[in-house]
């Protein structure tokens, strides 16, 4: 059972990050993976469901550099370490590919095929992992989990800077993760 899912995830990475969650059809998914239909279904309500498994496998991985980088820069101030965290993570985008399909169009489907406690469920677990900085000595100026859906954000906008030069990228993305963790990391006291 857990080959049929790990094939599931690994044809569908595939697949979502070739032509994206709205032209795959789970038609091609199971094709891909050599299963039969009724057999996705025993894994996966649609293809939203393992669209997000996969992704949620993904951010396991990068939650796990994340407690490295952490360990790395243990001696950074705060500001200096949320910023070293979230321009390592930005940079994720090149190491797993998919995720350069989480544009505003696929949140968007996404939200309207998904249950909302899925959606809630997943921006939970990233308002956890921010218990980690805050161990750290990260003071946010607003509730973790609001932190942690601008943060997000900002993530997700380091993705969608794809049609612009490096130069651009870097630029854009230096004023984007200045500016917020200006306005939700506490100075140092």
């Amino acid at each position: 059972m857990e080959m049929i899912r790990a094939k599931l995830c690994s044809e569908g990475e595939k697949l979502f990050t070739a032509f994206g969650i709205k032209k795959v059809t789970v038609d091609d998914l199971v094709k891909a993976a050599g299963i039969a239909k009724g057999s996705f279904y025993r894994f996966y309500v649609n293809k939203e469901h393992l669209f997000m498994d996969i992704n949620e496998k993904i951010q396991i991985l990068m939650w796990k550099d994340l407690d490295e980088i952490l360990e790395k820069n243990k001696a950074l101030p705060p500001r200096e370490l949320t910023k070293t965290v979230f321009y390592t993570m930005s940079s994720y985008a090149a190491r797993y590919p998919i995720i350069t399909q989480l544009t505003a169009d696929t949140l968007e489907h996404l939200f309207r095929k998904l249950p909302q406690e899925v959606i809630e469920e997943h921006t939970q677990k990233d308002s956890n992992e921010l218990e980690k900085l805050e161990a750290r000595g990260v003071r946010f100026t607003c509730g973790r989990e609001l932190a942690a859906k601008v943060l997000q954000h900002v993530f997700l906008c380091s993705v969608n800077l794809k049609s612009e030069d490096p130069a651009t990228q870097q630029a854009i993305m230096e004023v984007l993760i200045n500016g917020t963790i200006d306005q939700i990391v506490e100075d140092e006291k």
